[in-house]
C-alpha cells in the first residue's frame, strides 16, 4: 500500500473523492435507517411470517 499512498498523495483534489464517497455512504445510511424506523409494525410482521407461509398463500394475498 505504500506505493499507492505515494501516488495518490501527489494527485491534486483527491480528497474530494473521499468526501463524495463518505457523503454518499452517510446519505444512504440515513435513508435506510429512516425507512426502517418508519415501516409499520404490521408490515414487519408480514415480512416475518412470509417465510413460514406457502407460496399459494402468498399468491392469494396479492
Amino acid at each position: 500500500m505504500g506505493f499507492v499512498s505515494e501516488v495518490l498523495k501527489d494527485v491534486d483534489g483527491i480528497q474530494w473523492y473521499y468526501i463524495i464517497g463518505i457523503s454518499i455512504f452517510i446519505i444512504l445510511f440515513v435513508i435506510i435507517v429512516y425507512r426502517t424506523v418508519r415501516t409499520p409494525k404490521s408490515k414487519l410482521v408480514q415480512y416475518k411470517n412470509a417465510i413460514l407461509e406457502d407460496e399459494e398463500d402468498l399468491e392469494d394475498d396479492m
